[in-house]
């Protein structure tokens, strides 16, 4: 089952208000067509009645999928606000894996990681590492992943060099790999934040800890 509630927003690109459909939870096992929207990227859009402007609408939602005992939830806001929402999960009873994250295009990935089977901390180290090796070094760079070919031992990702089309680029499965087996780098089960900001420094706690 899925919250769904309604918006009244007026279209960024021409001002025309009206109503808009706004999802607010979703539950993967008893809402899958919800879950398949939100990977399309077609969840919380404002399709505009006026100039057919399609916009993606910023709204706190909060995934669940009870199978994979994973809840992960966008929190817009400031620190306060995501740790207020990690305190409410708390609160609420909320067992297993739990995540918070600032967007819906970051829990788009978080979703498509789960799905993939693999492990959102050592991603996001393995793209601080990669993001490391480019000319420039700019490991604020938004870099998503896509897929695991796990024939072909391969990660795709999409990178956004600027304005334009991302650039889709494919690293090896083998140094995520490396990273899941190491010790004492994986963070606590209590940790929420699996973000840039927490792999950058996970990745030099881990560097420190080798020298």
């Amino acid at each position: 089952m899925s919250v769904v509630g309604t918006a009244h927003v007026a279209c960024p690109n021409c001002g025309h208000p009206q109503d808009a459909k706004l999802v607010q939870s979703i539950n993967a096992r008893t809402a899958p067509e919800t879950k398949a929207q939100l990977l399309a990227g077609d969840l919380n859009v404002l399709a505009c009645v006026a100039c057919g402007a399609r916009t993606q609408l910023a709204a706190t939602v909060l995934f669940v999928d009870p199978d994979a005992d994973y809840t992960a939830q966008v929190v817009l806001g400031d620190h306060i606000a995501v740790e207020h929402a990690i305190s409410l999960m708390v609160a609420a009873g909320v067992t297993g894996t739990r995540r918070v994250v600032p967007s819906l295009n970051a829990l788009v990935e978080k979703v498509k990681l789960l799905d993939a089977g693999l492990a959102d901390w050592a991603i996001e180290m393995t793209k601080v590492l990669l993001l490391a090796t480019l000319e420039e070094q700019d490991l604020d760079r938004v870099m998503l992943f896509d897929r695991v070919d796990r024939e072909a031992q391969r990660i795709h990702w999409v990178r956004f060099d600027g304005p334009g089309a991302p650039v889709p680029v494919a690293s090896p499965l083998a140094p995520y790999e490396r990273l899941v087996g190491r010790a004492g780098v994986q963070p606590p089960r209590s940790e929420a934040r699996i973000d840039r900001a927490w792999a950058v420094g996970a990745v030099q706690a881990m560097i420190a800890n080798v020298n």
